[in-house]
């Protein structure tokens, strides 16, 4: 009898082993694990229905991986810059539609696919952990072919994009402003809400190993990615948004929010658009007011 519990028990535990190994690929790897809407997989990118010209594209390194992306110099530009960062498991494609309304304030625009995505060098997705140190280069490589100061330039992402931006804005860094669109908390909650979406609340029981190993093979910690830690620390303008109807964004959000200890801070909850049959959906018409007053109210493009 004791050789038999002995026996389920070590197939329990090499199982458990086996799940998180594969669970930690998953986290690593996210492109697998995020949906991504098949109208966002483009061949090719037509600026000129987002009313942009064709930028330049560009390569810049931050030690040995090379990060790839698009330069749009504003011929009109205003004293100001915006670096767009993209979702999780996806790329730069993702923000075409966000670039118009930063253009229109006369900023320059600069994107680029994050580590271990798209067109960029990398193996591993750390969260922020060291995408944060990309978004230093890439704001000091932007500040290089622009000719802009780096206090200029602000940075927008969504989610894994916004939480990029927000752990980037620690106080270490010379930056404008930041905007951060449905970021998470924390990595560990986020990554746990993820696969009890993606397959049960039976994945809770491998989780914390999944994320142990991910450490190790990224070579990272797990429990340093909060947004919502960094969040005290930022003393530049910061915007947050969030979904209203996303219960768990809204939630995160509004943590991020209350960090957040600098007065020069705004929140806004909007509303989701409704599905179209565009190839990238274009955020609505309040969407880029809440960006435009945001942009008044601390005179961003002055």
């Amino acid at each position: 009898m004791k050789k038999l519990i002995g026996s389920l028990v070590f197939i329990f535990a090499l199982f458990l082993l086996v799940a998180a190994y594969s669970f930690s690929n998953l986290i690593l790897s996210p492109s697998s694990l995020v949906s991504i809407d098949v109208r966002e997989k483009l061949s090719e990118t037509t600026f000129s229905e987002f009313a942009l010209p064709e930028p330049e594209a560009i390569r810049f390194q931050n030690g040995t991986l090379r990060l790839r992306g698009w330069y749009f110099k504003h011929s009109k530009k205003q004293n100001c810059g915006v670096i767009l960062l993209h979702g999780l498991g996806k790329s730069r494609n993702q923000m075409m539609p966000y670039a118009p309304i930063f253009w229109r304030q006369g900023c320059s625009l600069f994107l680029y696919d994050a580590r271990a995505h798209g067109e960029s060098d990398g193996s591993s997705t750390t969260y922020g952990f060291y995408e944060k140190m990309d978004l230093e280069r890439a704001v000091e490589y932007f500040s290089e072919i622009d000719n802009i100061p780096e206090d200029r330039i602000g940075i927008f992402g969504l989610d894994f994009g916004g939480a990029t931006a927000l752990q980037y804005a620690d106080g270490q860094f010379e930056f404008g402003f930041i905007i951060a669109d449905s970021s998470y908390r924390d990595m560990r909650s986020w990554i746990e809400d993820m696969f009890v979406n993606q397959f049960t609340e039976a994945s809770r029981i491998v989780t914390p190993l999944s994320l142990s190993i991910s450490e190790l093979r990224g070579d990272f910690l797990v429990n340093d990615v909060s947004p919502a830690n960094t969040a005290k620390l930022i003393t530049q303008p910061v915007l947050i948004l969030a979904p209203s109807e996303n219960e768990t964004k809204k939630t995160d959000s509004e943590m991020i929010f209350t960090n957040i200890k600098t007065k020069s801070k705004q929140i806004v909850l909007y509303a989701m658009p409704k599905e179209d049959s565009k190839p990238l959906q274009s955020p609505s018409n309040e969407y880029e007011t809440s960006i435009t007053n945001f942009f008044k109210e601390f005179r961003l493009n002055k």
